[in-house]
């Protein structure tokens, strides 16, 4: 029988981040996601979280960022929305991580992170809404 999916929406404040930190230990736990799998989610949520944080709204109005985690056979996608301005993680420039750090342009890293991390990143603009799609392959539990 598949698990439920897990949905939670959180403030746009920083201190959203312990909350969504004690919102992907109850994905682990009911999902039954492998720690390195949640691991890696754990590093790409909080990326994407605080980017939206620092840079999705320009006013001090309340909004939210919601996160939904499902598991699909062997593979756990999970949903990021917030009604931030428009923008698209996928569209910024791969950083040369061969450069000297002198000669690094500034930004970047982060989403390559994300995308190395994951199986696969998607994004949508959906009703005013940014939607990140996560995927991660999971390995079967022995």
């Amino acid at each position: 029988m598949p698990k439920a999916p897990l949905e939670a929406t959180f403030s746009d404040r920083a201190e959203a981040l312990p909350a969504i930190s004690r919102y992907l230990d109850r994905v682990g736990t009911q999902l039954s996601v492998p720690p390195g799998a949640l691991t890696d989610l754990r590093i790409a949520i909080d990326e994407v979280v605080t980017n939206i944080l620092n840079y999705a709204w320009g006013d001090e109005g309340a909004h939210g960022i919601t996160i939904r985690c499902r598991l699909l056979e062997s593979r756990l996608e999970t949903t990021i929305e917030d009604d931030g301005v428009a923008f698209d993680p996928l569209q910024a420039a791969t950083p040369d991580v061969q450069a000297p750090l002198a000669e690094r342009q500034v930004g970047g890293l982060g989403v390559h992170f994300v995308r190395n991390l994951m199986s696969g990143v998607a994004y949508e603009r959906v009703a005013g809404r940014n939607r990140l799609i996560l995927t991660q392959d999971l390995e079967p539990v022995k």
